[in-house]
């Protein structure tokens, strides 16, 4: 079976290769505990075959990749990436007079181009979990769920209710 932009998908911006197979080894293994669950479907099996792994290292190649592949079903973000590749990490916070406003402008990508995909952050410090998710609350109305990297089960556990989330509207 060919994959396809509209295929659903599992976008992953993440710059630091380590943490990059970490996170698609975390979303291999919630795929498969699904398929290997004897509760799944043959047609929600189908479905979970044809879902690809996207891997983003920066902010240009977002921005490309949001404007390709509309079937996200979820969105997992570091907080921390480079613009463009080969440059500098930074925190991506968008500054208005030099105020932090908790804007993020990963989070304006996904939302812009895919308006109705989860976004789950990453960050080793959640130093500005509180800003960032009250400024699109406000905002937006937009709830953002925050999982510090080294806390692993977690985010698998996010990725596996994402994915049952996702199977349970084929039925």
């Amino acid at each position: 079976m060919k994959n396809s932009s509209s295929d659903p998908n599992i976008l992953i911006l993440e710059d630091d290769p380590d943490q990059m197979d970490l996170m698609i080894s975390f979303a291999l293994g919630e795929i498969n505990k699904l398929m290997d669950d004897e509760n799944t479907s043959d047609k929600q099996k189908q479905k979970l075959k044809s879902i690809q792994i996207i891997k983003v290292v920066d902010i240009r190649s977002l921005e490309r990749t949001v404007s390709v592949y509309k079937g996200s079903l979820l969105a997992v973000l570091d907080c921390n990436v480079p613009d463009a590749k080969g440059g500098k990490s930074h925190d991506q916070l968008v500054k208005t007079n030099y105020k932090i406003t908790g804007q993020h402008k990963p989070v304006d990508i996904v939302t812009e181009h895919l308006p109705n995909t989860p976004i789950t952050m990453i960050s080793s410090l959640n130093r500005f979990q509180r800003i960032v998710s009250q400024y699109y609350k406000s905002e937006y109305d937009l709830s953002l769920n925050f999982i510090g990297k080294s806390d692993q089960s977690m985010i698998k556990r996010n990725i596996g209710y994402y994915l049952r989330q996702y199977i349970k509207t084929l039925d």
